[in-house]
């Protein structure tokens, strides 16, 4: 199965100012960065990759040269192209109830453009994240996020599949008007914990697009995974914010566990400039 979108195979454009094979080896890179491939994972042949987004062999050929040249991928002849980059972050734990209510705060004080929102399988990355089976249908949303009608983030999420409850339904409709976090709760689930990683990542051709800066600029990454009171996983949300439009802020606060101890303890703040 393919792991481009459609929009991901439109992206790739002539229109764009970056070069064909820059264009490509951009999102091959992110989504090795992201585990869209894991590590020791295959990437589709040059002759795939130059039949999904239509590009000649010699543009296929040097975008993955280029991803061996940064220590992401190895290739061989013969065995094809596989991924050595491993990169595993530890997970940021914050004060669940704070940063809780910072996001409703930016939720509210900001307006939200839904771009795409349908049902789909669930591909093994999203399924082993989401702990269910390869396969299940979750909900995928790509979405705008503005400040006095400028975009400074770019989301995409997978939810599980949340049955309606009191009036309340998990749809394009319901995220233009409500927040996540207050659907979550609409619909009965209690949040128990989100873990976050935080990272820097160069923005793709639609991304770019979206957020109005040159492809390839560098972006604050941020991923988020909500995991309710029975510890399910049911939100894999994954943030890409303009850093001149958007700062993430932590505050540490020491605290004591005992005669002489004491430790740091995150707790986080999202800020839009």
């Amino acid at each position: 199965m393919s792991k481009f979108s459609e929009l991901e195979l439109r992206s790739v454009a002539a229109e764009h100012a970056a070069p064909l094979y820059h264009q490509l080896f951009l999102l091959l890179k992110q989504k090795i960065v992201v585990g869209d491939y894991r590590f020791g994972e295959l990437l589709p042949s040059e002759i795939e990759l130059a039949g999904e987004f239509n590009l000649s062999r010699i543009t296929t050929k040097r975008a993955l040269d280029e991803l061996q040249e940064q220590g992401l991928v190895e290739r061989r002849r013969g065995r094809g192209t596989q991924v050595s980059y491993r990169y595993e972050p530890k997970i940021l734990r914050a004060p669940l109830n704070s940063m809780l209510e910072n996001l409703n705060v930016m939720g509210r004080e900001t307006t939200v453009d839904v771009l795409q929102f349908a049902e789909i399988d669930a591909a093994r990355n999203v399924a082993d994240t989401l702990k269910i089976a390869a396969g299940s249908k979750v909900y995928r949303a790509v979405r705008l996020r503005r400040h006095q009608g400028e975009a400074f983030a770019y989301y995409t999420s997978f939810t599980i599949k949340l049955a309606p409850l009191n009036g309340f339904e998990f749809s394009a409709k319901s995220l233009k008007q409500q927040t996540r976090l207050e659907l979550f709760r609409g619909l009965g689930v209690q949040l128990a914990e989100v873990d976050q990683q935080l990272t820097a990542v160069a923005a793709d051709v639609d991304v770019a697009a979206a957020l109005e800066v040159p492809v390839g600029s560098p972006l604050l990454g941020l991923t988020r995974l909500y995991v309710d009171r029975e510890q399910r996983p049911i939100d894999w949300l994954h943030c890409l914010y303009r850093p001149d439009r958007f700062q993430y802020q932590m505050r540490l606060t020491a605290t004591s566990t005992g005669p002489g101890a004491r430790i740091l303890t995150p707790m986080s703040a999202e800020r839009k400039r």
